[in-house]
């Protein structure tokens, strides 16, 4: 059975030898003087009737040469890349050649691969560049081949050599070495605001959503109502940071291999902690206090690092921010599938008998005669990693170190939570946030420490969060009229 190059194979072909027509052209200028054997090589391989898979033309100009009116064109060197080999050509005369060889193997097609109808191999399009070649191989063991040139082959190595690294330089200017994900790479053309000009020529630098840094550990207290000025109601959830301190940090320099910080929250006895667990916090200068849970907060700059042993206050978070809330969610218990993953359950009525409850149907038939993995069934539920995003933190008190937080967060009363900046919302620069539309960046790496106010334990630091100039049950226009 006869086997064809596929559509798609051919199709790639296609477009790459349209993306090099230009590169040929201009390697094609210079082929009336050079021998036919070249010609045919260098013309199938522009025209894409040969098996090789682009031409690119590379000029080096000679400084030395181009101050003689005599001394005729500078060198150029054309490379023929192809499936499994690849062929340079630097000519120093009209009729002079040097090729490298970086496999000798000729290519296959793919009716000789197939060998369903004994078709033989095509021609090699090289065959009679090298029976010219003859005993004109300088060095076969390192592939370097010379037909009537003045050129050595350490001249054709640097020529090479400088041209690729030419190549490499050019492409690696063309990369954004300083660009992090989240921020612009090329120059803003158009935008709505005028503000986005002013911080783009200025070069201020804006805080993204793929950056990060250090959160918090809190313990849930509670739910309590909050009103507003206007008297607007917002459940809150509180949460109570209890004697957060930075035990370590983690650099991507160090043996980690990644930029972290280290949160420790809480205390407990140290007779209760093991020797293995003492020992370290003792490394870290924690072991007086040694803290009752340990957490790790990924951070994406060292300007986010806070020094070890420096404490997190709720003066971290700023009035009017989100912040994504991780923790435990509660245990249930074994429940049943209509519980456990909201299924409908059985009819009441027509016939069902002690099935109202029932999941239904597990499985098929003898095929495939088992029941897969990860069927919703009954089980044990809760007591899972829940997080809830884009929670509103409404007020914070500095005194207490408390975080007044709209919504209900996952857990137990008594249960330690992870409270992180909102990665789909966070609210920078908007006037949603205390601080308003200047305030583009978080505290960084931690709120200001201020003595008698910060965790001193007296009320009467809270910060709320922006209102609306408007009332919000004042009536719409069409309501009063």
């Amino acid at each position: 059975r006869r086997r064809t190059t596929p559509r798609h194979k051919q199709r790639a072909s296609a477009t790459m030898l349209r993306a090099v027509s230009a590169s040929a052209a201009a390697g094609r200028r210079g082929l009336s003087a050079w021998s036919p054997a070249v010609q045919r090589l260098v013309g199938n391989a522009a025209d894409g009737a040969g098996d090789f898979a682009g031409l690119l033309s590379i000029e080096s100009h000679d400084t030395s040469r181009a101050t003689s009116p005599s001394s005729g064109p500078s060198a150029s060197a054309v490379l023929l890349v192809g499936p499994s080999h690849a062929i340079a050509v630097a000519p120093a005369s009209p009729v002079g050649m040097s090729r490298r060889m970086y496999c000798a193997s000729a290519p296959r097609s793919d009716d000789a691969k197939g060998g369903g109808d004994g078709a033989a191999a095509p021609a090699d399009p090289t065959k009679e560049v090298k029976q010219n070649a003859g005993a004109g191989l300088a060095n076969p063991e390192r592939g370097i081949y010379s037909v009537n040139s003045d050129l050595t082959e350490e001249e054709i190595e640097a020529l090479l050599d400088s041209e690729l690294a030419a190549m490499e330089e050019a492409a690696k200017a063309k990369e954004y070495s300083d660009w992090k994900p989240g921020q612009r790479k090329r120059p803003l053309q158009m935008s709505y605001r005028l503000s986005d000009f002013e911080a783009e020529f200025s070069g201020q630098q804006t805080w993204t959503l793929r950056d990060k840094r250090c959160g918090a550990l809190g313990i849930k207290v509670g739910m309590m109502p909050v009103w507003d000025r206007w008297g607007e109601r917002h459940p809150c959830t509180v949460l109570y940071l209890d004697s957060n301190v930075v035990v370590r940090n983690k650099t991507s320099d160090g043996p980690d291999g990644y930029d972290a910080v280290v949160v420790g929250a809480g205390e407990r006895k140290a007779k209760n902690v093991n020797r293995a667990t003492l020992a370290a916090f003792d490394q870290f200068n924690v072991g007086e206090k040694p803290p009752y849970v340990v957490r790790e907060f990924r951070v994406t700059t060292t300007d986010a690092m806070p020094e070890p042993g420096s404490r997190i206050h709720a003066g971290h978070f700023v009035a009017g921010q989100n912040v994504d809330i991780s923790g435990i969610s509660k245990g249930k218990g074994f429940q049943g599938a209509m519980k456990r993953h909201g299924f409908g359950g059985m009819p009441a009525t027509h016939g069902t008998s002690k099935s109202h409850r029932a999941l239904g149907s597990t499985g098929q038939c003898q095929d495939p005669g088992k029941v897969f993995k990860g069927k919703k069934m009954a089980g044990r539920m809760g007591t899972d990693r829940v997080t809830v995003q884009n929670l509103r933190v409404v007020k914070i008190d500095r005194g207490r170190n408390l975080l007044f937080v709209k919504g209900a967060i996952p857990g137990n009363k008594g249960s330690f939570v992870e409270i992180r900046d909102a990665v789909k919302k966070p609210l920078w620069g908007t006037a949603h946030i205390d601080g308003g539309e200047e305030r583009t960046f978080p505290p960084l790496p931690t709120g200001e420490y201020e003595e008698g106010i910060d965790g001193s334990g007296e009320a009467g630091h809270e910060i709320m969060m922006p209102l609306a100039s408007v009332d919000p049950f004042a009536p719409s226009e069409e309501e009063a009229a």
